[in-house]
């Protein structure tokens, strides 16, 4: 039935007797009207208004080019390259990858963990809290190319696996990476870089070395070592000034605190030594070392004086190695070192082994972990190289749905945005054999064709079995040489599904040797680099008689404060800005007003203002007089957008701002608006409503809370109903004295504990009447898939007609209380999401020839109630439902979501009933406007409201309140956050801006009428409101006039509803009325206030907050002055 009916309906069922009495008179009839010329707005700061109008403004461009950054031979070597270079630049490593060690950079997503800043050649560590002078870098600039290379070893971050991160900063608010953005991974050096392909022959001749570029030299430059790894051997080439006794060190746990250190090189222990063809161990410190079995080691000396060569072959299995490794390797012979004491010993690296996906994990022996996993999952190994990716899993089995996610650009905000890791962007998906390329929105890929694919076909000694994969992305866009990688089989993933994780970084060539000499060329083999992209900021400023606005454009997110100077002296005010010749009087930070303080030195607290944020836009305005001012002149305005950049630059003088914008003409009444956070009812944070529970202690604004109701605590026993102990539960009592209404979510599977959400008499019947394999399916998997439970057999027709009579019942209690606001379909599927995932586990969702039946039940127990489904279905469309997105924040989920709404459920198809066209049945589920007419409801993913509202993904949610037109989130939601225990002012002004976006938010714009007016006479009056949130408010609640007498008090006989203002029509955006009000016959002559509210039926009293000041205590708003004459 339909939804335009239903709301109507609700006047019918007995709420009208109550607000029937509250009126004196019929209600006051209304129609639509065009503004008048004195009822026009003027500007308002809305997009198309600024050009043509008296402002300032100013602009910043990122200017920077490109930067690049590598860990070569235990240094970490940077590169920029962009203007201006001549300028201060400051870089920053987080040198462990630990976001949570070191101190903060904010202007990075991921940059709360900075361990190093280099600049002007001195290195700073993060020690104690503080940055401390650590050492010096080697730095080169020359042009516009600036080089810096850091001592890891020296700076305590040496001889690891690490994959470090790297952001620069230049004078003048020029980033790179771009502020928000992530910092640029650098890849470790160890399994990273490889070593040359050679095929040597021992033989004391070096012209099978030709390709391979040196090693180490001697201090004076006569004696070259060369080295790499074959195969499974060592095979080392020496030439130049050679001696009798020639003797090579190699250190194979590359540590220092083991070996023979005496020549000097440092981090260095030789662990083993081979004199000429001799093969010995160390045995202790000093000059101790054992004869070794040197069978098999290859030695080769020919030549004399400088001109020598030595040849050597040393299988690695003779030196302790079961598999090819890094190698640190040094020489000595009669005075002759190489390299010198001073220089580290170069490494030795493997060769890149020869990947195939044929079944033989071998191959992989010499490559480092990727990532380890969880659950059957243990390891995941990738590489990556010249855009070709080969990746290796382990796992118990891969009998499950197993994906292959690759984020080939590295870039997280591109591509699939999946669940399990907070930053994901799969590019391309490899599943089964096939190659996938993401085209969205949701799980939305096309296929490009086969990815070699290939399961070994035994376990190995640890009881894995393993998968190999090689995708060629080189044909395709988006592939980049660094690439990130996720492997998930069934409900198991390596990495480890983690909330504040991403997807792990491909190994990849180490790149040839990098100089520090202001040139680029030789980074180009360099993979990790961060593109600059020209972001732009600008900042505008304009005034009206009473209203002051600021507008910030292009990069811009929630972290926006400005400092006004409001007096033109220097001399007063908050000296300490970023701008000359200024004193800040004034300041707005995480959307609200400070005023500074002289006497104290100190910004108090002065209000909200008004902040309207969305992508590539940010608008504050506010009022003159909350600044002390009473008239327009000139105003100074410092801008800091992202924590970053600074508008004017820094060292300038401030954007200054002398002109207003003109008057609108006519004589309205304009009410004053208010900025605040509205509780108001059918909309904003729901919270649980359960007793008991910490989180039903709600101390954020809310008019919702949450009640799943089990049918085992419902009907314990057939036919008695324990509505006294569910309304004790969950607290009814409580919240109806609070004025706080439920959303009511029936449910008969809600994995965890108990185990079965049925009563057991229930399940009795149903093994009667299906057999016990035939009742439903009790399924048990990991927390993280979706815990324990028992899925009853929906297609059963004893549980259809059980559950048509309970909700027969439901609806005789419910369906005619106000207390009750929304309904949630919650029969079907796990926690009444209308999904039985893994179907495998908890048996096949039915089709929708059952699903339908269990829907149709639900219109007919609640004629009067708005009802809700978890996914668009025909019956849903037809029956003008609303819906609930229960991951509302994940990306690729609420894209997804929102993307079935408009283009209908693109998997009902495994649903439909027999002889049904699965496309014809998509078509008929799209509900692209359902949010005109019904709610569009949820609550944040993971259970875990905080991953969407931190300073680097609320720019996201709010994204998602507005494509979704969201109007209310629970019970995962910020309702029981506490400022200053559970949260912070940051994040509590994103609670606050998304409170303040989400619903409808009704202002009253203008009020016009006569000034004058008789007893018994028509007053004609014309209203403007603006609903400046994102969805309708959907009940039919009368909006209603009235007058204050010159006591205060409300006149009796004058309370009349506003016919024709239907506020289901209020849509986002303005709205004209035009009301005749019949004004009391008996009014007695003098001066009185028009009155406004929006009233309750449930009550008959003012039941919504308007975002105008006026407000009574009776929750009236009073609007301007009507004088009645005789």
């Amino acid at each position: 039935m339909a939804i335009s009916n239903l709301t109507r309906r609700w006047l019918q069922a007995g709420s009208a007797a109550i607000l029937a009495s509250s009126l004196a008179v019929q209600g006051a009839a209304a129609s639509a009207a065009a503004p008048s010329a004195g009822e026009d707005a003027g500007f308002n700061g809305e997009p198309g208004q600024w050009s043509g109008i008296p402002s300032a403004s100013v602009e910043l461009a990122q200017t920077l080019e490109e930067m690049k950054a590598v860990q070569q031979d235990g240094k970490l070597k940077l590169l920029v390259r962009g203007p201006g270079l001549d300028r201060k630049g400051i870089w920053y490593v987080d040198a462990d990858g630990d976001e949570k060690t070191g101190l903060p950079a904010p202007y990075w997503a991921n940059g709360g963990g900075i361990d190093l800043k280099i600049s002007q050649g001195v290195v700073w560590k993060a020690t104690g809290g503080k940055w401390v002078r650590a050492g010096t870098a080697e730095t080169k600039t020359a042009g516009d190319v600036m080089e810096a290379e850091a001592d890891l070893d020296a700076l305590g971050f040496g001889g690891g696996s690490v994959a470090m991160r790297a952001a620069f900063m230049l004078e003048g608010d020029q980033y790179l990476p771009a502020p928000g953005k992530t910092m640029l991974v650098v890849p470790p050096p160890a399994g990273s870089a490889f070593g040359p392909d050679v095929q040597v022959t021992v033989d004391a001749e070096a012209d099978d070395w030709s390709s391979v570029e040196p090693a180490a030299r001697s201090a004076d430059g006569k004696t070259t070592l060369y080295a790499a790894e074959e195969g499974s051997s060592l095979v080392l080439l020496v030439t130049g000034k050679l001696a009798e006794f020639n003797d090579i060190y190699l250190d194979t746990d590359r540590s220092g605190d083991t070996g023979y250190g005496d020549v000097g090189w440092p981090s260095f222990g030789g662990d083993w030594l081979v004199e000429n063809g001799g093969l010995y161990q160390s045995t202790g410190a000093g000059w101790n070392w054992g004869p070794a079995d040197g069978t098999g080691i290859e030695y080769k000396q020919a030549g004399s004086g400088d001109s020598s060569t030595a040849e050597y072959r040393i299988p690695l299995s003779l030196i302790g190695l079961a598999a090819p490794k890094p190698i640190a390797v040094g020489f000595t012979s009669s005075g002759v070192t190489v390299p010198a004491a001073d220089v580290r010993p170069p490494l030795v690296a493997p060769s890149l082994p020869k990947l195939t996906a044929d079944g033989d994990p071998s191959e992989w022996a010499s490559l480092p972990v990727t990532a380890e996993g969880s659950g059957k999952v243990k390891l995941l190994k990738a590489f990556a190289d010249e855009k070709v990716l080969s990746v290796m899993a382990g796992a118990e089995s891969f009998d499950q749905e197993t994906n292959l996610f690759i984020d080939s650009d590295n870039d997280a905000d591109t591509g699939y945005n999946g669940w399990e890791y907070k930053r994901t962007g799969a590019d391309y998906l490899a599943q089964n054999g096939k190659l996938y390329r993401y085209t969205g929105p949701g799980w939305a890929w096309e296929e490009l064709g086969p990815a070699e694919w290939k399961v070994s076909g035994q376990a190995d000694a640890e009881g894995l079995k393993s998968l190999e994969v090689r995708a060629d992305l080189s044909a395709y866009p988006n592939a980049g040489a660094s690439m990130r990688v996720a492997i998930g089989v069934g409900s198991d993933y390596a990495p480890a599904v983690d909330s504040e994780g991403e997807y792990a970084l491909a190994t990849g060539r180490g790149g040839a040797p990098v100089k520090i000499d202001g040139q680029a060329d030789d980074w180009d083999n360099i993979d990790a680099a961060a593109k600059g992209t020209g972001e732009k900021v600008k900042l505008s400023a304009a005034q009206t008689a009473d209203k002051i606005y600021l507008l910030a454009e292009g990069s811009v997110d929630t972290r926006n404060v400005f400092f006004l100077d409001t007096d033109a002296s220097a001399k007063t005010g908050f000296k300490k800005t970023d701008w000359t010749g200024t004193g800040a009087d004034a300041k707005i930070e995480y959307n609200q007003l400070y005023l500074f303080d002289d006497k104290t030195g100190k910004w108090k607290e002065a209000g909200p203002v008004r902040a309207e944020v969305q992508e590539g836009r940010a608008l504050f305005y506010f009022y003159r007089d909350q600044l002390g001012l009473k008239k327009t002149g000139t105003l100074s305005v410092g801008y800091v957008g992202r924590g970053a950049y600074r508008l004017p630059a820094a060292g300038q003088g401030p954007l200054v701002l002398k002109s207003s914008v003109p008057a609108a003409s006519g004589s309205a009444f304009v009410p004053r608006e208010t900025f605040g956070v509205l509780d108001n009812p059918l909309m904003g944070w729901v919270g649980w409503s359960g007793r008991g529970s910490e989180e039903s202690k709600l101390a954020q604004p809310h008019k919702l809370v949450y009640a799943n109701i089990s049918w085992q605590a419902l009907e314990p026993e057939k036919g008695k109903f324990d509505w006294a102990g569910i309304e004790k539960e969950f607290q009814f009592a409580k919240w109806k004295a609070e004025g706080t209404r439920i959303v009511l979510r029936f449910v008969l599977d809600d994995p965890g504990d108990p185990d079965m959400d049925i009563p057991q008499w229930l399940y009795d019947e149903l093994v009667q009447a299906e057999g016990e394999d035939g009742a439903g399916k009790w399924y048990d998997t990991p927390d993280t898939v979706v815990g324990k439970g028992f899925a009853p057999n929906y297609a059963s027709p004893t549980l259809i007609a059980e559950h048509e009579r309970v909700l027969t019942e439901l609806g005789k209690r419910y369906d005619a209380d106000p207390f009750v606001a929304f309904i949630e379909i919650g029969s079907l599927g796990h926690w009444g999401e209308f999904h039985n995932w893994p179907e495998e586990v908890s048996g096949a969702f039915p089709k929708l020839a059952v699903s339908d039946q269990y829907v149709e039940q639900y219109l007919h127990a609640f004629p009067h109630k708005l009802i809700g489904m978890r996914k668009p279905f025909p019956i849903a469309a037809d029956n003008r439902l609303g819906l609930f997105n229960d991951v509302f924040g994940s990306k690729g989920s609420t894209d997804e979501w929102v993307n079935w709404t408009k283009e209908g459920w693109n998997e009902i198809g495994s649903y439909v009933n027999e002889g049904q066209d699965p496309e014809a049945v998509q078509n008929a589920s799209k509900m692209p406007d359902f949010w005109k007419y019904n709610f569009s409801g949820g609550e944040f993913y993971n259970g875990d409201p905080l991953l969407s509202l931190t300073d680097d993904t609320i720019m996201e949610t709010l994204r998602q309140t507005r494509a979704s037109h969201t109007s209310w989130l629970g019970p995962s939601s910020p309702a029981p956050f506490v400022l200053g225990k559970d949260i912070d002012e940051e994040v509590q002004a994103n609670i606050d801006l998304v409170l303040g976006t989400m619903g409808y938010r009704f202002v009253l714009e203008s009020v016009s009428h006569d000034g004058k007016s008789r007893p018994g006479s028509s007053l004609s009056v014309r209203m403007t409101w603006n609903n400046k949130g994102v969805a309708p408010f959907y009940e039919e609640w009368p909006l209603a006039l009235a007058l204050i007498d010159s006591r205060g008090k409300l006149v009796k006989g004058s309370v009349q509803s506003v016919d024709g203002a239907d506020l289901p029509d209020w849509l986002p955006g303005r709205q004209e009325l035009k009301a005749s009000y019949k004004l009391p016959a008996g009014l007695a002559a003098g001066n009185y206030r028009l009155a406004v509210a929006i009233l309750d039926p449930a009550t008959g009293k003012p039941g919504m907050h308007l975002a105008v000041e006026g407000e009574r205590s009776d929750g009236w708003t009073t609007l301007d002055r009507l004088q009645i004459v005789k």
